[in-house]
């Protein structure tokens, strides 16, 4: 499978490229020249676009001939607002719209956990959350085959390997989930048809990943998003 990883020097989509890497044709679409060389000795394609100044440009280069797309760029709940409007909005809404002119099968998108209600967070977290949101709702009316990926509170080290995932998780008070386990479930979930027109909450738990997120063993039919689904005020 031909796939393209959107925002791959991050610490995410880094790891997610290098998985990918060992038995897909990966391209890296990345803002550094200086990391091409890295990232090629990885086994991926790289793709350097100034996403301040080229972004329809590359982002339409990038994603020609892909069978999917992973929108991983994200300046995190911490990062200016600058780069947030940039990475978690502008770069996921033309990324969306290059895949959907493209006929991209399968879109991988890494929102965050809140999304869905940035006003019901704290105010420091509102602009992430609301770029969040707005990528979100725009995807699941794009006519793609979807999957939102909504990490609760992210942090570093080791992968655990269970996890909890639900459309509604019902308790993340507080919850955490390593940036190792969110790049494994965003791998997983390329080929898994059952997560197609899902938007995905995930915290660490006690269930395999790959189990965690076989949702057609469930019964449980995909919402489609946002458009039929209202989650209850947490």
């Amino acid at each position: 499978m031909k796939v393209l990883v959107i925002g791959a020097t991050g610490k995410i989509g880094r790891r997610v490229l290098k998985s990918l890497a060992k038995s897909h044709q990966v391209t890296a679409l990345i803002r550094y020249p200086e990391l091409q060389a890295e990232y090629e000795k990885m086994g991926a394609r790289v793709l350097t676009v100034d996403v301040e100044k080229e972004l329809d440009k590359g982002i339409h280069e990038a994603t020609s001939g892909q069978d999917a797309v992973i929108i991983a760029a994200t300046a995190g709940a911490d990062g200016s607002s600058k780069e947030i409007e940039l990475l978690d909005r502008n770069v996921a809404m033309k990324a969306i719209d290059a895949a959907k002119k493209e006929r991209v099968r399968h879109v991988v998108l890494l929102s965050a956990y809140g999304a869905d209600q940035p006003d019901a967070a704290p105010k420091e977290h509102f602009n992430f959350l609301s770029a969040n949101n707005a990528a979100d709702e725009y995807i699941e009316h794009s006519g793609l085959n979807y999957t939102i990926i909504c990490p609760v509170t992210i942090i570093d080290g080791p992968g655990k390997g269970s996890i909890e995932a639900s459309e509604d998780l019902n308790d993340a008070t507080d919850a955490t989930i390593s940036e190792t386990d969110v790049a494994t479930i965003i791998t997983a979930s390329l080929d898994n048809r059952g997560l197609y027109g899902r938007r995905i909450e995930v915290k660490s738990g006690n269930t395999p990943i790959n189990e965690a997120l076989d949702f057609d063993s469930r019964g449980e039919a995909a919402t489609g998003g946002r458009t039929t689904l209202r989650r209850p005020q947490r």
